[in-house]
């Protein structure tokens, strides 16, 4: 019978630990990505959720949990258009953005509330769209977007800056 002998007997030991070692790292690396990855996905829900009910909110029937903050003022519907309408170009100037159109669309009495639909036609710097649009979702008195188009602006020779060209629907609320 032959004896084989290792030249180095704690060599086998020593790559299956190391081995093992180099596996379980892997192992706590992919499990911390993936905390990581949820932690963002949970805070992504939270702001979606919180937007929605804001949209519910003013878009369903529960204007009553509203406060009056959330609904423009005005003697007239009218009034409280042309106050959207205000609001919406005091927010596009503040983020050089150039309202091209604003119309005034049908007033509706709608779930409690008087509905003031607009649309608006405008072109908005790339850089500061971003930011228009979370100024309106943030908005109060509430404006609710229910239509939103992008498209690329044609670019001109004295603005070298790249430009988005937006068509929106959107409404405000007034208390009847």
């Amino acid at each position: 019978m032959s004896t084989f002998h290792f030249a180095n007997p704690d060599l086998p030991r020593k790559v299956a630990t190391g081995a093992a070692c180099s596996f379980a790292a892997v192992l706590v690396l992919f499990g911390l990505l993936m905390i990581a990855a949820s932690n963002g996905r949970i805070d992504d829900i939270a702001d979606n959720r919180a937007m929605i009910a804001r949209a519910e909110a003013v878009s369903g029937s529960l204007t009553n949990g509203l406060s009056d903050e959330a609904f423009f003022p005005g003697e007239t519907p009218q009034l409280a258009q042309a106050a959207v309408q205000t609001n919406l170009q005091g927010l596009a100037e503040a983020h050089r953005i150039s309202i091209e159109t604003i119309r005034a669309n049908e007033i509706e009495l709608v779930d409690g509330m008087v509905r003031l639909n607009l649309a608006i036609n405008g072109v908005a710097p790339e850089a500061e769209l971003g930011a228009f649009l979370y100024g309106l979702a943030s908005m109060n008195p509430i404006i609710v977007v229910e239509d939103l188009t992008l498209r690329a602006a044609r670019a001109s020779r004295s603005n070298p800056e790249r430009r988005i060209a937006f068509q929106a629907s959107l409404y405000g609320a007034q208390k009847p």
